[in-house]
This record gives C-alpha cells, structure tokens and sequence, in this order.
C-alpha cells in the first residue's frame, strides 16, 4: 500500500513538474520577443499606416520581435536619436544620414521608403511666388531638426540662389498647415503628400506650391537607417524587422482603406483625410524600379546620385558611397507591387 502511494506521489510531482514547465514556456513567449525602438520620421501620417499594420497582424511578433513604435520630430533628429542609441532603427531623408557620417555619426541607410523624392514648398498664390528663385527674401517655416531644412543648402544651390537668402521661423512638428494658414511665415516645407492635409485649411485655387524633385532635387527619400554597431551586432533582427515591415507595405500598397482602418485603431484620425493622403503617398511607390525589384530596393545608381547631390551641393564627402549604405538586409524575395 505504501509503495503504491509513493509511486502515486511521484507521478503526481512528475505531471506537475511537467505543466509548470510547459507553463513556463507558453507564458514566456513576450519576454522571448526581442525588443525594438522604431522611430517615425514626424507625426503621424498615411505612410505609417503599414507599422501599425505589421503590429495588429502580428507580423512583428511572427518575426520574433516586439516593437516600440515612436513618433518622430524629422530626420535630423531621427539621425541624432540612432546615433546616440535613443533608437534601434529610425526613418530619416536619405540625403540627411549621409551627411551626418561625414560629419561622424555611423548610421547606414538599409532600406528605402519613398522610391522618388515628395519634398514640397508650399505658399498662398498670392505671395507673388511662381518659382524656387522666388524664394529670395521670403519667411519659412519648418522644424528644426525637419528633413526640409537639413537639405534646403543643397537645394537652394542647385536652383542658384544663397542659403541665406531666407529667414526661417521654427515650429512644431504639427504646426505647418496651420502655419501657412494663419500666414506667419511666406512659405512652409512639407511633403507633396501633405497636400491633402493643406486643402483642408488653405482652398486649392489659392494653394500655390512646387515639388523639388521638379527642379533636379533627384535623391532618395525616405529610408531606413541604423547604426553600424546594429548591423555588426544583430543582423538578423534588422532582417525580420525589414520582412514585416516591407510585408506591412504590400499589404498597405493594395489595401488603403483597411490599412487606414488599423491605423485608426492606434491614433484618432480624420480617416477620410489620412486615406486621401495614404492615396498621395502611393505615387511615390509607383516606379519601374519598384515594379522589377521589389519594394524597398536600394538602386544603387539612385543612391550615387543622392550621394552625389550632397557631395556637391551640401558637404564635401569624404568616404565612399558604399559606406552610406547596406541592402543585405532586404527581404529575398522581396515583396512587390503591382499597381
């Protein structure tokens, strides 16, 4: 009887000690997720509806990650808060971590948003503003730490006029739309895919405005960027992130309306106003290069030119163009799409 007890007893720990273990386990799945700080290049927008996306289908999680999605302040401070550790991956202007490396940060650019260049100036038709040159003499308002303003050097060299030729006033992230409605400055820098956002406060007839890229800005936009010691040391993490994150954007390219639904579920948004600029932002996926190569490709001849047109227009480079970036961690194959 006894000896029939004992056995009893002990199968009975062996049991418990397997269902704690196996609890173990299962319970353990988030602390086995490996953490990640994902810095957004400004407020929140249409474009960032695919990470928002990656997390409510659980595509970050399928790659093993668990992402801490931080809205951004523009690419000069998406650069700074890599460089400085703040951030394990960030979305910065491509022009803008290029010249940061010159000037010592080890930031690599490891994938690509925006296939053709969106910056914008925007002014009322009434400031007497036809072209870039018209500039001259003119209030602009920007962030500091904005993409715009980093790069205006270089633009303002290309169509021939002095960087000092303007007079910037500095404001919030949020504050351009009501910026330039409000006229407390001449012009604003934003993205041509803030268009929709611009209307809603300034009527299209009296919206005047130019895209850079019209003018020979001919540069990458936005993109991933990381720190070299990231690349060196966790490899594999920019990998999954890059899988989920360019999944995320096939899924957003050809479902607009269910991704802006998704984002809704993170941010209170205006979702007719953050679809139509979702719709704008669309155009800048829309190239041949995307069509053949995927989403996110790294062209290297594009890529020389963005190095070319900081080179001569904005900082004297001293280190070759292959140190400016890394496309190894690219899905393969890499999603498309077809549009």
């Amino acid at each position: 009887m006894k000896k029939n007890l004992m056995i009893f007893l002990l199968i009975l720990v062996s049991s418990c000690a397997l269902l704690w273990a196996a609890g173990e386990v299962e319970g353990s799945t988030d602390q086995e997720l490996e953490k990640v700080d994902f810095l957004l290049n400004w407020k929140i927008t249409g474009d960032h509806a695919p990470y928002y996306v990656a997390q409510e289908m659980g595509w970050f999680e399928e790659e093993g990650l668990d992402v801490n999605i931080i809205v951004g302040q523009g690419s000069g401070y998406s650069v700074q808060a890599v460089d400085s550790g703040k951030a394990d991956i960030a979305i910065s202007d491509a022009p803008v971590p290029i010249t940061n490396r010159e000037k010592g940060a080890k930031i690599k650019i490891i994938g690509i948003v925006f296939d053709k260049h969106p910056n914008c100036s925007y002014f009322w038709k009434d400031s007497g503003i036809k072209t870039p040159q018209d500039l001259v003499g003119k209030t602009i308002a920007v962030p500091a730490t904005d993409g715009h303003k980093v790069m205006w050097p270089a633009f303002a060299k290309q169509i021939g006029v002095d960087p000092e030729s303007v007079t910037f006033v500095n404001i919030e992230p949020a504050a351009k739309v009501s910026a330039l409605g409000a006229r407390k400055a001449d012009v604003v820098f934003e993205l041509y895919t803030g268009k929709p956002f611009m209307e809603k406060v300034i009527p299209p007839e009296e919206l005047g405005y130019f895209v850079w890229a019209d003018y020979g800005f001919n540069a990458y936009a936005h993109s991933y960027i990381t720190h070299d010691d990231t690349i060196a040391a966790n490899p594999e993490m920019l990998k999954h992130f890059l899988k989920a994150v360019y999944r995320a954007w096939e899924y957003t390219l050809n479902n607009p309306e269910e991704a802006i639904e998704i984002l809704s579920n993170y941010h209170p948004i205006n979702k007719a106003d953050y679809l139509a600029n979702l719709k704008v932002v669309m155009e800048f996926f829309q190239t041949e290069r995307y069509k053949n190569n995927g989403i996110g490709y790294i062209d290297p001849t594009r890529i020389q030119e963005t190095y070319n047109l900081v080179d001569q227009y904005q900082a004297e480079l001293s280190f070759p163009v292959e140190e400016c970036y890394d496309d190894s961690f690219l899905p393969d194959p890499m999603y498309k799409y077809n549009f």
